[in-house]
């Protein structure tokens, strides 16, 4: 295994943790304000609408699933074992599927982290 990969897929590993950190110290204190945000700046009109009307009246929930997600994902990678494939394919769905409810920047970053986490699963 290239050290390459390993330092890619432990930085894609990185990106899940702080993540994770980030809901649990600012999002779930702030829920409505975050997910109006995304809302607001979603570039297709029933994403915002999905938003609004699904995930901010459930904040907490949603936030507390996507911690446990991006908590899970980062320690199935750090741990470098048999599941590093299945969460690099887990986390390539989600921000393929994140990409669909961000800001046009946002779906480029989304859209690029999801092809990374795709090839490196690819690779291994």
């Amino acid at each position: 295994m290239s050290t390459f990969r390993v330092v890619a897929e432990v930085a894609i590993g990185a990106v899940y943790a702080a993540g994770a950190v980030f809901n649990t110290v600012y999002t779930l204190r702030h829920t409505t304000e975050f997910y109006e945000t995304f809302a607001g700046s979603a570039w297709l009109r029933p994403a915002a609408s999905l938003i609004r009307t699904v995930i901010i009246p459930n904040g907490t929930l949603f936030t507390v699933l996507l911690i446990t997600f991006q908590v899970t994902i980062a320690i199935a990678i750090f741990t470098r074992g048999d599941l590093v494939t299945a969460a690099l394919l887990a986390g390539g769905v989600f921000s393929f599927v994140a990409a669909f409810f961000s800001s046009p920047g946002g779906t480029v970053g989304n859209l690029a982290l999801a092809a990374i986490q795709f090839i490196l699963a690819a690779a291994r």
